[in-house]
């Protein structure tokens, strides 16, 4: 329910539900665990003055004649109550009648000490019996006056303290949640602004995890202007990429329906026609393929691939494609997580990045839960390596900017990550098993 309204909002209800609550529970604790300290000590006092009174024949005054501590004894044989104090008989009955019950039925049961405190005329007594010998009780008492303004002042002065406590408390609270819902407003407008693509700045100078939020936003947003940035030079790039086959296919198309042959006979200029219908689908093939993963993704099998074998095979026809170049293979005979003809795309992206590069030399080492494609050409010029696994990115001799993004969604979508390293004298394509 709270999260449906404002931060400061939620402040006030948490406020007022935490003093009702200390209002009601705490402070009748409080009360109660006051008057129980109070009590104890006023039997304290009057076990004290009780043995005075026994050993001394002293009687302490603590002033006023009603808060002094009065002593009764009583003889058991002679059936008589002797008060040490002089009072009038109206106090005197009041006191008796305050412990006489007690007295006995103490001396019913023989018990040899007895406290307690009872109500009277809205005052409390507090009264202690001892028995100093088989015939002889001496009863304590003394009025509660003092001991309650004394428990109502603390109480009072403890309410102060808790509500003044809680008033400063809820003060650095609510500056505080004040500080917290200024950078938030200001994060919610910022993704207002990108929502809108709107230009919109964002300077939120903490080190907190708003900070850490705001700056991974700032972030975010570079890194979606950056993409975009790229989506459209590609697009571009794949405009004027495709609109060259298209208008080659369509100008010697027209040549030949008029009997002309540009490209010398009838064959030739076919041929023309032939290799750029075949560049035109190599590369609308990739960006479906791109896009398909993303499905394919969400649809992930147990089926696993003899790698030793793939490997194998492409080897060996990629060989008669490029004789000039020496392809060397470590193969063991593992299993990668996923389907063959996957492997197979990502696989030939991987090697037909490395043709375009070689110089003498491409290696390929397979072992367990690892791949790597080595090719000793030039090393990688792009100052953070993993951007060659963006959507079109291009290295200097890419081509299309989708090859290794297809190889970077393949692997990740079974489990493994792909990683480009400069060597000394050469680049290597290493995918491993997470």
């Amino acid at each position: 329910m709270l999260t449906k309204i404002s931060l400061q909002k939620q402040l006030v209800v948490i406020f007022s539900i935490l003093a009702i609550l200390i209002l009601f529970i705490l402070l009748p604790l409080i009360n109660n665990n006051l008057t129980e300290v109070m009590d104890d000590e006023m039997y304290e006092i009057l076990d004290r003055s009780l043995d005075d009174f026994y050993s001394y024949h002293f009687s302490p005054v603590y002033g006023e004649s009603d808060k002094q501590i009065y002593h009764f004894t009583y003889n058991i044989k002679t059936d008589t109550l002797y008060l040490s104090q002089n009072i009038s008989p109206k106090k005197e009955r009041q006191l008796t009648i305050a412990f006489s019950d007690e007295l006995y039925e103490m001396i019913d049961q023989e018990k040899t000490e007895a406290k307690n405190k009872v109500k009277m005329n809205d005052q409390t007594i507090y009264y202690q019996i001892k028995k100093v010998n088989a015939n002889k009780y001496i009863i304590s008492l003394v009025y509660s006056d003092y001991t309650k303004t004394l428990i109502n002042n603390l109480y009072e002065r403890i309410i102060y303290i808790f509500y003044g406590g809680l008033f400063v408390f809820g003060i650095v609270l609510f500056v505080w949640v004040s500080s917290l819902i200024k950078p938030l407003k200001q994060i919610k407008n910022y993704i207002d602004d990108i929502k809108e693509d709107k230009e919109s700045h964002l300077h939120i100078q903490r080190n907190d995890e708003i900070g850490i939020l705001s700056s991974s936003l700032v972030e975010m947003k570079e890194e979606i202007d950056r993409q975009n940035e790229i989506k459209e030079e590609m697009i571009h790039n794949i405009s004027h990429d495709l609109k060259t086959p298209i208008a080659i296919i369509q100008t010697y198309a027209q040549s030949i329906k008029d009997d002309i042959y540009p490209y010398g006979d009838k064959n030739a200029s076919l041929d023309v026609i032939l290799e750029n219908s075949s560049r035109l689908e190599k590369k609308v093939r990739s960006l479906l393929y791109l896009n398909r993963l993303d499905y394919l993704s969400e649809h992930i099998g147990d089926d696993t691939c003899r790698m030793k074998e793939l490997i194998g095979h492409m080897t060996m026809q990629m060989q008669n494609l490029h004789p000039d170049v020496c392809i060397i293979t470590e193969l063991d005979d593992v299993e990668f997580m996923g389907l063959e003809d996957h492997w197979r795309i990502c696989i030939e992206n991987i090697i037909e990045n490395a043709f375009r590069y070689v110089e003498n030399e491409i290696k390929i080492i397979l072992k367990e839960n690892e791949l790597e494609i080595y090719n000793d050409g030039e090393p990688i010029s792009v100052e953070n390596p993993e951007l060659l696994f963006q959507p079109y990115e291009t290295g200097n001799k890419g081509q299309f900017g989708l090859g290794l993004s297809i190889v970077y969604k393949t692997v990740t979508m079974y489990g493994y990550s792909v990683l480009a390293v400069n060597r000394e004298h050469g680049v290597s394509f290493i995918i491993r098993k997470k």
